[in-house]
């Protein structure tokens, strides 16, 4: 369930916090007021498109808070390490760019939505007539029956098919140019295959130009280097050598000079060293144009690979094992075109298989869903309704193969027809809610979920509010209920009482929010729901006795 509530600069919201208890919870007001703003807040939360419109005038972004008391499985589900408290925070920026999260770690939008859907349940103004608590009758059913395991098996049975399928049909497409493809592929082997590419050549023939194109300035230079260092009496090998035979005599007498001495032999090692070095490089190094242009050649044919084939030797000799592949299929194309046929009615078999079980199940949760409907409509003074959840075969997709339809007649002798096609507005607020009752008490993702009613009394009063109010009174005994509701005998039966209004300043005009805690409130609110602004003695009578009857066992309800 909700616990708090907090929205800012959403529409004419400027900030309004509530902590919504448990049972059901009514929002009341004048129209226009913000009531349905809230639940746009709570629709924002659920995870549901943000537009930069939502901003009220002048902010600089709009954000809607949550903390929900959820199950520890919820938990578990999304990767987040809590007890009980999940903390929701949802915002969107003047420029379009949105922020979500979920105690404290960012998620994605969709990620949102997979984590609420068990938490909320929101049946509003705007679902269409193929829809309620946005969702289609389709998905209704599945929930309704419990069938995730058997759409989970059902849906990765059609995604392998369809794989196999599209793989026949690539083949199948490359028959028509099989000859022109096989030429090709087979020249772009050849090509990168007589290269005979290794991966760390280039680097190693990079060196060896460099050498070769300087081959003449080493050879001089290691040379001149070499007569610098050691070749005649002044080199300095020669001059250090005489160097330390001068200080050699008062080395034993002399400690600061024999580690001078010692310093000058050991240069004059090094020396050596370099003088070996450097003859050993230049007997190395010979000019031979020869090779250079041969070195220059390879590096040529490299980078023109490389530009051809993906920009490196490694990507060209990736390609060459991908094209090599093609090339096996195409040139064994009637062989692996039997393979996969035959895999693919193999797998279309095995979808086929499993969306027949799902089919099956959805027929078998139909009768049981009728049944769950009608005794909803019962108690909301329909009884003579009549209803049938047809399913026929459709197109073949990842949820089976099934249209469903929930079709009812409010009057006896009657054909059932679509519910939008043959009921009244208070009849069709009354079918869809017990359609949401049914399968809000049926399915296990409603234990600890918050169903939401937006207006859910569209073109119903009298009598039919007050067993519209009983049937939110029973849903709201195990979960908590939120509702939006222009009609004081459905809000007497609220647990908690919200009552929302709007305040005009010269600046802007900005909506406000309390909780009704005194009794008298909640008279005063209701008997202005019956009379209006000017409330005569008599509304606030009738506001009474609605709420004592609210608290009252319910009477059987009447047409």
């Amino acid at each position: 369930m909700i616990t708090f509530l907090k929205v800012r600069d959403l529409a004419i919201v400027e900030e309004l916090a509530i902590e919504p208890g448990s049972g059901l919870n009514v929002l009341t007001g004048e129209t226009g007021a913000g009531k349905s703003l809230l639940i746009d807040s709570l629709e924002f939360l659920r995870g549901a498109r943000g537009t930069t419109e939502m901003i009220r005038s002048g902010a600089e972004k709009m954000s809607a808070e949550g903390s929900f008391a959820v199950p520890k499985s919820v938990f578990e589900a999304i990767g987040i390490d809590a007890d009980s408290e999940l903390i929701v925070k949802r915002e969107i920026a003047a420029n379009g760019r949105g922020r979500v999260l979920i105690n404290g770690s960012p998620f994605s939008v969709r990620e949102l939505a997979a984590a609420m859907d068990a938490i909320l349940e929101i049946h509003g103004q705007s679902d269409s007539h193929l829809r309620v608590a946005g969702q289609t009758y389709r998905e209704l059913l599945d929930q309704f029956g419990g069938h995730s395991g058997m759409l989970e098996a059902t849906g990765a049975a059609h995604r392998a098919w369809r794989e196999a399928a599209a793989q026949l049909e690539e083949l199948s497409n490359a028959q028509r140019d099989r000859t022109l493809r096989l030429d090709l592929l087979q020249y772009q082997i050849d090509e990168i295959s007589s290269a005979k590419l290794e991966g760390r050549e280039e680097e190693s023939l990079r060196n060896e130009r460099s050498i070769l194109s300087h081959a003449r300035e080493m050879i001089e230079a290691t040379a001149g280097a070499f007569t610098a260092i050691e070749e005649d009496e002044s080199s300095a090998l020669a001059q250090l050598s005489r160097a330390a035979h001068m200080l050699q005599p008062l080395t034993q007498n002399i400690e600061s000079l024999r580690k001078l001495s010692d310093e000058l032999q050991e240069i004059v090692y090094r020396l050596q060293d370099t003088a070996r070095s450097l003859s050993s490089l230049g007997d190395s190094v010979r000019l031979d144009p020869a090779r250079l242009e041969a070195v220059e050649e390879r590096l040529v044919t490299i980078d023109r690979l490389k530009k051809k084939y993906g920009g490196s030797i490694e990507a060209a000799l990736q390609h060459l094992e991908s094209i090599r592949q093609e090339h096996g299929r195409l040139s064994d194309f009637e062989t692996n075109l039997q393979k996969l046929q035959k895999l693919e009615q193999q797998r279309r078999s095995a979808y086929r298989s499993e969306a027949e079980k799902l089919s099956a199940a959805r027929k078998k949760a139909s009768r049981a869903f009728e049944t769950a409907i009608r005794k909803e409509l019962q108690d909301l003074a329909m009884e003579k309704t009549t209803v049938r959840v047809p399913i026929e075969e459709s197109s073949e997709g990842e949820a089976g193969f099934d249209r469903v339809e929930i079709l009812v007649a409010p009057n006896r002798g009657e054909e059932p027809k679509p519910m939008q096609r043959v009921a009244s507005g208070g009849e069709l607020s009354r079918i869809q809610l017990a359609i949401a009752a049914a399968l809000f008490k049926a399915s296990p993702r409603s234990a600890g979920a918050t169903l939401v009613f937006d207006e859910i009394d569209a073109g119903i009063g009298g009598r039919v509010a007050e067993v519209v109010g009983r049937k939110l009174q029973e849903l709201a005994a195990n979960n908590q209920v939120i509702c939006v509701t222009h009609l004081p005998q459905i809000a007497s039966f609220a647990s908690t009482h919200f009552f929302v209004w709007k305040e005009d300043t010269r600046a802007h005009t900005h909506a406000c929010i309390r909780r009704l805690d005194d009794g008298e409130e909640r008279v005063a609110e209701i008997a202005r729901m019956l009379g209006g602004e000017k409330i005569p003695a008599s509304a606030v009578v009738h506001a009474r006795q609605l709420l004592d009857g609210a608290r009252r066992k319910p009477a059987r309800a009447r047409p």
